[in-house]
């Protein structure tokens, strides 16, 4: 074969792999690829896990239905190390009906349902930076939900700053990429200075709520540290039942920039708070001004656990926290407890 003809056939074939390769979908990292930690581009002092919301994404703990064990992960909650999803649970008030063809149910009635999270990879153009982003969304339905992060790396009285970046996508037709037809979203961010984990707290401190389609915008919200742990919270509260109510989240940060009293500070519901609050003689613990040591329940802790660490029997766990659980062996990853009483100076 003449050396002409082989050169032109080897520009074709190489012309051939590149036009393959642009038109390739960019794929996330593989799912078993190891974590590293990466701060959000250009923000020194970043004090979160994973703030670009990057692979490996994990299946969340634990259900709640009764059909479930008490340890089951759920297959539809899937979200990146170091952060959790949260939601309004269907069906726990008349306002929140998961379907609406059921007796009594009002005239007016909207479909309320648990949103399915999902690592926004392969989709290049709902990442913001980086090789993944956070995804959930709910289908025909609306939903009031989140994403949250607990931060123990902090002190009592440094303010505190959240920012992250947040894009909606909300259209009653699955063609149509951009959205049409949603009232607001009701994009917020907050920050709860005490560490709770209760997304429906009034100690949060909340932003002003936004709207930002089809393309990622910034919020932040500030507030002064009341203990050694502070939890950032995201939040989206759709107004109509769209075939598609769909968010994306990534890029957040929470650094240090300033000091202040142990007061929070900030629009929201959060308000004042009084500032000579004991501390506890805990690690990874705060106190109210009751005198209660609260704890947020993590992944692996049993009743017979914390029992043992924070020197407390069964018998006062379960008094103590009578009223957020049942049984004290059924344990919520994310809730807080009681794990112990001091007294308190009135």
């Amino acid at each position: 074969m003449p050396k002409a003809k082989i050169v032109r056939g080897l520009s074709v074939a190489m012309v051939l792999v590149v036009a393959v390769v642009a038109v390739l979908p960019i794929s996330a990292a593989p799912a078993n690829a190891p974590f590293v930690e990466q701060p959000t581009p250009n923000v020194a002092g970043n004090l979160l896990t994973n703030p670009g919301f990057e692979s490996p994404f994990g299946k969340q703990c634990c259900h709640t239905e009764p059909d479930f064990p008490s340890n089951a992960l759920i297959d539809e909650v899937q979200v990146p190390q170091g952060w959790m999803g949260w939601w309004r649970q269907p069906d726990s008030a008349p306002q929140y009906l998961s379907r609406c063809d059921v007796k009594d149910a009002p005239q007016n009635c909207i479909a309320f349902h648990r949103p399915e999270w999902r690592e926004a990879a392969p989709y290049a153009d709902r990442i913001r930076t980086g090789l993944n982003a956070q995804k959930y969304f709910t289908f025909w339905s609306i939903h009031e939900a989140g994403m949250y992060q607990r931060v123990t790396n902090v002190r009592a009285g440094q303010k505190l700053r959240f920012t992250v970046y947040m894009m909606a996508w909300s259209t009653e037709k699955a063609e149509v990429l951009v959205s049409v037809g949603q009232q607001t979203m009701n994009l917020k961010v907050g920050i709860d200075p005490y560490g709770g984990a209760d997304p429906f707290s009034p100690k949060i401190v909340w932003s002003k709520p936004w709207d930002s389609y089809d393309v990622y915008s910034q919020s932040s919200v500030e507030a002064v540290a009341q203990s050694n742990a502070v939890t950032v919270f995201t939040y989206s509260r759709p107004i109509y039942p769209l075939q598609h109510n769909d968010m994306y989240v990534d890029d957040a940060a929470l650094v240090v920039v300033g000091s202040g009293a142990v007061t929070t500070s900030g629009s929201g519901t959060g308000g004042n708070r009084p500032s000579a609050f004991p501390t506890s003689p805990y690690p990874d613990t705060t106190v109210d001004k009751d005198g209660n040591i609260l704890y947020v329940i993590q992944a692996g802790d049993t009743a017979w656990s914390l029992s043992q660490r924070f020197n407390a029997t069964m018998s006062q766990l379960t008094a103590w926290n009578k009223d957020k659980f049942t049984s004290m062996e059924v344990l919520r990853i994310g809730k807080t407890i009681i794990v112990g009483k001091i007294k308190v100076k009135k």
